[in-house]
């Protein structure tokens, strides 16, 4: 069945319509959750609340419109993932993450990085970010997705996504005491 189609009998209030629905996105909801997440259960929780909510405002989507419905699906996991985080946050501040961040190149080389925010601390200073910036460095460094791949996975240009990593590795050098050396205008 189309998904168009599929989303109108969900409208219609359709229970047979709205467990095809959540089988046939419910790996696309899951999947970009554990990436995001790198937490198998909190992404297989979010996915359970992506889900309740997207039946809960099944009738907000207009099928008629130009968005796509698996756009839609994403942008309410996303929002979860953010709440959930919000619920979550701690402030960490550790020593070592001065010395994963000393550099004044703002482009650091993508390895090194990588190498990095595999680093416990680091991990933990991202939760210091905004919700933006931190999904937008775990896309590009821990899952190695390009630009263009968080782009579509968010709903953005690539140009933001490069924005919000930019900014992000940033404010990092900033939560490690190194802000005023690299902060350009």
């Amino acid at each position: 069945m189309e998904t168009k189609n599929l989303i109108k009998k969900c409208q219609q209030g359709d229970k047979e319509a709205f467990q095809l629905l959540i089988s046939r996105y419910h790996p696309l909801v899951y999947k970009f959750l554990v990436k995001i997440s790198n937490n198998d259960q909190v992404a297989e929780d979010l996915t359970q609340e992506t889900f309740l909510k997207v039946i809960r405002h099944i009738d907000n989507f207009a099928t008629e419109g130009q968005a796509k419905f698996s756009t839609y699906i994403i942008s309410i996991a996303k929002n979860a993932y953010i709440d959930y985080l919000r619920k979550e946050k701690r402030l960490l501040h550790n020593s070592s993450i001065s010395e994963a961040l000393n550099t004044e190149d703002v482009n650091i080389q993508e390895d090194r990085v990588v190498d990095r925010l595999y680093g416990q601390s680091l991990l933990k200073s991202l939760e210091d970010l905004p919700d933006e910036q931190r999904i937008a460095i775990k896309l590009k460094y821990l899952e190695g997705l390009t630009l263009k791949e968080i782009g579509m996975e968010l709903g953005l240009e690539p140009k933001t996504v490069k924005s919000r990593i930019h900014n992000g590795m940033i404010r990092l050098r900033k939560l490690a005491g190194k802000g005023d050396e690299y902060e350009r205008d």
